[in-house]
C-alpha cells in the first residue's frame, strides 16, 4: 500500500507541475512569455484583378522571452476598389535560427477566415460586375525578416500568401492574395 501511495503521489505532483509549467498565464506573470502587439502596413494584391493596392495588418500574440517562436491572432484587411476582404486568422511563426538576437529570418503559417465584398472582376482585360459577398477559410504562409532594435521592439518585413480560391458563388475563383508589409511590433 505504501509504494501505492507513493507512485499515486508522485504521477500527481508531476501532473501539477505540469498543468503549472503549461499555464501561459503564470508564465507571463513569471516572465517567461511575453505578449506581442504588431502593426503594419504595405500592398497587396489579389490575383484575379492584378491591381495592387494597400494592405494593413494588426495581431496580438504571445512568445517565449527568448523569442524563438509566436503564436497571433491577426486582423487584417485588402481593398482595391473592386474586392475587399477582412481576414481573421491564427497565425505562427518560427525563427530559423532558432537564437534571433538582432536579426532574424523566419517563415509563417497560419489559417484564416475571410470576408469578401467583390464587386467587379477582371476578366479578358475588361471588368465584369459581379456584385456578390462571401466568405471562406483558407491557409497563409509566408516569410519574414525582423530586426529587433531592443529587447521589447522591433521592425519586420513580411511576404505574405493567402490561397483565397472562391469565397463566393462567381464562377472564377480569386485566385491566391500576395502581401509585403512593413511592421513594427512591442513586447510587452
Amino acid at each position: 500500500m505504501k509504494k501505492f501511495l507513493f507512485a499515486l503521489a508522485l504521477l500527481y505532483s508531476a501532473g501539477a507541475g505540469a498543468q503549472a509549467w503549461n499555464n501561459p498565464f503564470e508564465g507571463i506573470c513569471a516572465g517567461e512569455y511575453r505578449v506581442v502587439a504588431n502593426f503594419g502596413a504595405g500592398t497587396a494584391q489579389q490575383q484575379i484583378n492584378k491591381d495592387g493596392d494597400t494592405f494593413g495588418q494588426a495581431s496580438i500574440g504571445i512568445t517565449p522571452a527568448i523569442g524563438v517562436w509566436q503564436v497571433e491572432l491577426r486582423y487584417s484587411n485588402f481593398d482595391d476598389g473592386n474586392i475587399s476582404v477582412d481576414q481573421y486568422g491564427v497565425n505562427f511563426k518560427v525563427d530559423f535560427t532558432l537564437n534571433c538576437d538582432v536579426q532574424c529570418l523566419y517563415w509563417m503559417a497560419g489559417w484564416n477566415y475571410g470576408d469578401f465584398d467583390v464587386d467587379r472582376v477582371k476578366r479578358g482585360g475588361e471588368f465584369v460586375l459581379v456584385d456578390q459577398s462571401g466568405d471562406d477559410n483558407y491557409w497563409n504562409a509566408g516569410v519574414g525578416y525582423r530586426y529587433n532594435w531592443t529587447r521589447s521592439f522591433d521592425t519586420s518585413v513580411e511576404y505574405s500568401y493567402y490561397d483565397v480560391d472562391r469565397p463566393t458563388s462567381y464562377e472564377y475563383d480569386l485566385g491566391h492574395l500576395r502581401a509585403l508589409t512593413l511592421n513594427f511590433g512591442y513586447r510587452f
